[in-house]
């Protein structure tokens, strides 16, 4: 179990890299295109809609990091307002609802990410390289199926072993 542990630790480091990069990009890009707005009355005609994924990705790997904390859904409050003794077993009810949401969703946006593919959409171009709407939005499935492997993993990690976000 200890294994499983560790690899997940690794997949939230990564996790954390990359809601810091997309942030620290996603300011930079639009400063830019403020600056070049201003200066040549012009911007990037493709980094609006680029931002716009950026900011997809970065929320939903945000909500799999907030997943793997336990700090992400409402059931949680009712667990904490539950008497001492039904807090574990409504913490595993509530675990368990998440999981089957999770895993649900996963399908629904899979099969979302299969028809982006198969219709060939475009969500936007660089110059002449057209972006594929598939590749812009897989992070959908991808942050939902984490969201289910935390919650999953959470239901056997220790109480002790909580480090915080960051």
């Amino acid at each position: 179990m200890r294994f499983i542990f560790r690899a997940e630790e690794y997949v939230v480091k990564t996790e954390k890299a990359v809601v810091v990069g997309l942030i620290f990009a996603m300011v930079a890009l639009s400063f830019t295109q403020v600056l070049l707005r201003l200066l040549f009355h012009s911007g990037i005609v493709w980094l609006d809609p680029l931002l716009r994924h950026m900011v997809l990705w970065a929320g939903l790997t945000g909500a799999a990091l907030a997943a793997r904390y336990s700090h992400h859904f409402a059931l949680e409050a009712f667990v904490k307002f539950a008497p001492k003794k039904l807090q574990r077993p409504l913490e595993v009810v509530a675990d368990c609802f998440m999981i089957v949401a999770a895993a649900l969703l996963f399908h629904a946006s899979w099969k979302f990410i299969r028809d982006e593919f198969a219709s060939g959409s475009i969500a936007f171009y660089i110059g002449h390289f057209g972006v594929q709407g598939g590749w812009a939005e897989i992070i959908i499935p991808l942050s939902f199926a984490l969201i289910g492997v935390h919650t999953l993993i959470g239901i056997f990690r220790p109480e002790d072993s909580f480090e915080g976000p960051f």
